[in-house]
């Protein structure tokens, strides 16, 4: 802890980019910035920034630094953000964007969250398209893929969703069930895509013949309600696959098919304390599970 400062100083650059930014950001003078970096590399005894006309790039030891930095900074924003919330009274709106299939998955911590906060109101988006924080159109956005890599976005690891092949009793009872991963005279609903940061797409769009799939679509409502229709074989998450009647796993869950998920917020709004509580209670609710 003799250097904090200095490490503090040097997340922010790595953040950043620039020293400017960095500066204003942290309330100092540049020199002071560029002072605490050499102070920090020296006692390293390593370069952890390349340093160019267009700002500072990390080099490998300071990659490594920041992916510690960057855990510890949010162990101690969670740690800050639920010792100041347990006495605030927290009241407003707070908006919580997400994809369909993952309501059900987070209304148990939403619920949790009205408890403690009575005077709050939670509205809930969907859609295909990602909520734009800096736009304010949500407080907390929760993805899925790859990991948002926006400056002014703050970027927590959720949860890993497992996804498997399901169908229909009545698809079953029509069709028979496939042999293993042989899906061969069987039909698939669902949206190949080579290109996806979903996993499971992408497998379809290489294994599976186009031939088969009597339904795609990119929007995962429709999905869902073609295979509860029994139309077709098709992927769901496990968890809310299973909360469903009728549907009964085809194939078990592959680590190939698996996806991240993700709490996004944005700088501006990441410390208030109705976004702190909400995100101690989504995150308490892996936690649980």
């Amino acid at each position: 802890m003799d250097h904090w400062t200095e490490i503090r100083t040097a997340y922010g650059v790595a953040r950043s980019g620039t020293v400017s930014k960095a500066a204003q950001e942290l309330g100092v003078h540049r020199a002071t910035v560029n002072r605490h970096i050499d102070a920090l590399e020296s006692e390293i005894g390593t370069r952890l920034f390349l340093r160019h006309r267009r700002g500072y790039e990390l080099t490998d030891a300071g990659r490594e630094f920041m992916e510690i930095a960057e855990r510890s900074y949010d162990m101690l924003e969670d740690f800050f953000g639920r010792m100041r919330v347990q006495s605030a009274d927290v009241e407003g709106e707070v908006i919580v964007a997400t994809l369909f299939p993952m309501t059900d998955l987070i209304l148990p911590a939403i619920l949790e969250f009205r408890r403690r906060h009575p005077k709050t109101r939670v509205r809930v988006t969907t859609g295909d398209e990602l909520a734009r924080l800096e736009w304010a159109e949500a407080h907390v956005s929760l993805r899925v893929g790859s990991k948002a890599a926006n400056a002014d976005y703050i970027v927590q690891p959720f949860c890993t969703l497992d996804f498997a092949l399901f169908a229909h009793r009545t698809y079953i009872d029509r069709h028979g069930r496939p042999q293993g991963q042989d899906l061969t005279g069987h039909a698939l609903v669902g949206n190949p895509d080579a290109h996806s940061a979903a996993p499971f797409e992408v497998w379809l769009a290489r294994n599976v013949d186009p031939e088969r799939l009597v339904l795609v679509s990119a929007n995962p409502k429709v999905l869902e309600d073609a295979l509860r229709s029994g139309e077709g074989i098709g992927f769901m998450p496990v968890s809310y696959a299973r909360t469903l009647p009728d549907l009964e796993q085809i194939v078990p869950a592959l680590p190939d098919w698996q996806v991240e998920s993700w709490l996004v917020t944005h700088v501006d709004v990441h410390r208030t304390d109705k976004v702190q509580s909400m995100l101690n209670c989504l995150k308490a609710l892996v936690f649980a599970t």
